[in-house]
């Protein structure tokens, strides 16, 4: 039980550093935009539909809105990993009770990523969702 204790006030500790924007655990959607280029996935700039609930804002972040083959894709820079998943909170709880067209979500410190790829979630391939995770997993830790 003091273990528990000990960690939870660690990690509360942690939480309340203020972190950097230029720290290099920070990573930018400019860099993730980078990557994914590098990765053979083919982005496009799109226009952010504010309707889309997958382009909406959360934890005050809108996020850059890109076409991948004609499929929306959604990343979201948010300031620290800990506002990221209150921003991933925020999305569950609004979406609660819609039925959303199949995506995949991806997560990587403070980076928060919708790709709205539409395929059957049982399906064996989903297209460019390995070069994604990928692409992700090559930036390095900081």
């Amino acid at each position: 039980m003091r273990k528990i204790v000990s960690l939870c006030l660690l990690l509360f500790l942690v939480s309340c550093q203020s972190v950097q924007v230029n720290d290099s655990s920070h990573i930018t959607e400019e860099e993730v935009v980078r990557v994914l280029q590098e990765n053979g996935v083919k982005l496009v700039g799109a226009e952010s539909s504010r309707e889309n609930i997958f382009g909406s804002k959360l934890k005050d972040v809108n996020p850059g809105a890109y076409k991948l083959s004609e499929k929306q894709l959604f990343i979201y820079e948010f300031a620290t990993e800990n506002d990221r998943e209150k921003g991933t909170k925020e999305f569950a709880e609004k979406t609660a009770t819609m039925n959303l067209v199949s995506f995949s979500m991806f997560k990587k410190r403070n980076i928060l990523i919708f790709y709205l790829h539409g395929q059957n979630l049982n399906s064996e391939s989903i297209p460019f969702e390995k070069e994604i995770k990928g692409a992700l997993d090559s930036i390095s830790e900081g």
